[in-house]
């Protein structure tokens, strides 16, 4: 996967774990996506 290119429509997202905002457990892609469809939202900016 290119990682400076634009996601399209219908890419798939390579496999990722993060860290889950309301506890400490750690979150996976392929775990969510075992229980269905996932919705990504990149966001850019400052906090």
């Amino acid at each position: 996967m290119d990682t400076t290119a634009t996601p399209k429509l219908g890419d798939r997202a390579p496999g990722f774990e993060l860290g889950a905002a309301n506890n400490a457990d750690i979150v996976s892609l392929d775990a969510i996506l075992r229980k269905g469809p996932a919705i990504v939202e990149f966001l850019r900016g400052t906090w």
